[in-house]
């Protein structure tokens, strides 16, 4: 998702807030205001109860919740109008929302009918709002992570790359250490573990730990899959997304968007034990080979380079659309960033952080995984299908329909099968690398999203955002 102007604006007028402030002003943003009540909200930033909000709120110098909820629907509504010079009737109506509602919340708020609070304008109530929002003295406010510094402009846009389309020719297995990339599963749904608050990502180590995001409840979970039950939450930020482990399994990295944050995890101890600041809400993690840099994009369109040791940005890129899905290279030397809205993938140099290659595949590019040679990228295209290009050659080497909107992706650990999850047809097809044809197609429901293999490659794990892990043997 891309900036939201509101958010924006909030965020630089109320810099003083928490993370946990900045994401009940975020969700409530992203919502207009709708929201399911102050404890699904409580629940959301992981504060446990809605009393708990309350004082957090009050500590924040913010509006109770109610009010603030009104607050940010009528300031979008109004941000909308000067923007679209639009009526509120429309406004409403293209949202959802219950027109007569709106009316009466910017009367309460703002005292005046909705024909003066659009001539006084945007900049009138975001002051009345301010006014609203100031601190109690000596207020407890909880400690915000530094802030990156400005990103350093390191980059040299690279001359894109000509693509030409062509063709080319019962018990659950413990996923403990094994010998790496030994098989791949056979393709049967052996189990399902429920795990409620939209999974949206699911990692192992190489040491078999397992770990999977809760967006919902603002907590990463430990697994036991041979046994099928949690044994362990971790508290991390708000909306938590997208996970990885460092390459010896001790450490896990978990961006959380709301909270502007990416947290690190210790495996041993299943306990958070640091976060980074970043700018914007972040998504895709990897840690290049070296373990010393951490790559994240978030929506304010750009790709970072975080140094580990300090936590600061290094390096930076501007991407030309949000991207969802990034991808190493096996030499280590090459990171791919797909851009969904802008149908590209980048293909960037990961030492100097200078783009080589744009390949301008087309469609709505998410997910990403590169051949265990290194000489094809398989693109998950949510326009309907699986792109292949030829690093090589640097050209499109063929395109594979299928019968959804893919979005996950994950090869095996032998090279040999290709899984796509399809957000909007509740299945992951399997496609033969080399023919490129679906071998089978795997009924999951739901709405299946990251995918990754266990390190003997024979067990696939698949996170469904519906409320459950699916596993496939």
């Amino acid at each position: 998702m891309p900036p939201v102007p509101l958010a924006l604006t909030l965020e630089a007028v109320l810099p003083r807030l928490s993370p946990r402030g900045r994401a009940v002003i975020n969700l409530l943003v992203i919502t207009r205001g709708v929201f399911g009540g102050a404890e699904e909200m409580a629940t959301r930033i992981g504060v446990t109860s809605r009393f708990r909000l309350g004082r957090l709120l009050r500590r924040e110098g913010l509006p109770p919740f109610g009010e603030l909820a009104d607050w940010t629907c009528v300031l979008q509504l109004l941000s909308e109008a000067e923007l679209q010079r639009a009526p509120l009737l429309r406004l409403a109506r293209l949202t959802g929302l219950e027109p007569a509602t709106c009316y009466r919340r910017c009367k309460r708020l703002l005292g005046v009918p909705w024909r003066v609070a659009r001539a006084r304008g945007f900049a009138w109530a975001l002051v009345r709002f301010l006014r609203r929002c100031r601190r109690p003295p000596h207020a407890a406010v909880e400690p915000r992570p530094p802030v990156p510094p400005p990103p350093v402009p390191s980059y040299r846009p690279g001359v894109p790359a000509v693509i030409g389309l062509g063709r080319r020719g019962p018990a659950l297995p413990s996923l403990g250490p094994a010998p790496p990339g030994s098989g791949h599963p056979q393709g049967s749904l052996a189990a399902t573990l429920r795990l409620r608050d939209a999974p949206t990502d699911i990692a192992v180590s190489a040491g078999g730990a397992v770990l999977a995001t809760r967006a919902y409840a603002a907590s990463v979970e430990r697994l036991d899959l041979p046994r099928l039950k949690s044994v362990a939450s971790v508290p991390v930020g708000c909306n938590p997304v997208r996970l990885v482990f460092d390459r010896s399994g001790r450490r896990a990295y978990v961006s959380n968007q709301m909270s502007d944050s990416i947290s690190v995890i210790d495996v041993a101890t299943n306990r958070r034990v640091d976060d980074i600041a970043v700018r914007g809400w972040p998504a895709p993690v990897v840690i290049s080979p070296d373990e010393r840099t951490l790559f994240v994009t978030t929506n304010a369109d750009r790709l970072y380079a975080i140094q580990l040791a300090t936590k600061r940005v290094v390096a930076a890129i501007p991407l030309p659309a949000t991207s969802h899905h990034l991808t190493m290279h096996p030499s280590g030397k090459l990171l791919y960033v797909a851009t969904r809205a802008a149908g590209t993938v980048m293909e960037i140099d990961a030492t100097t952080f200078q783009i080589l290659r744009t390949f301008p595949v087309g469609g709505q590019t998410q997910a990403l995984a590169v051949s265990a040679d290194g000489t094809e990228l398989y693109v998950a295209d949510e326009a309907g299908g699986l792109d292949v290009l030829d690093l090589r050659r640097g050209t499109q080497a063929a395109a594979v329909r299928l019968d959804g909107r893919a979005y996950g992706l994950a090869l095996s650990r032998d090279n040999r099968q290709l899984y796509v999850g399809l957000v909007t047809s509740e299945r992951v097809q399997v496609v033969d690398r080399e023919s490129l044809r679906v071998v089978r197609t795997i009924p999951t429901g739901g709405v299946p999203r990251e995918i990754t293999f266990s390190p003997s490659g024979k067990t696939a794990l698949i996170a469904n955002e519906a409320g459950w892990i699916d596993v496939v043997t």
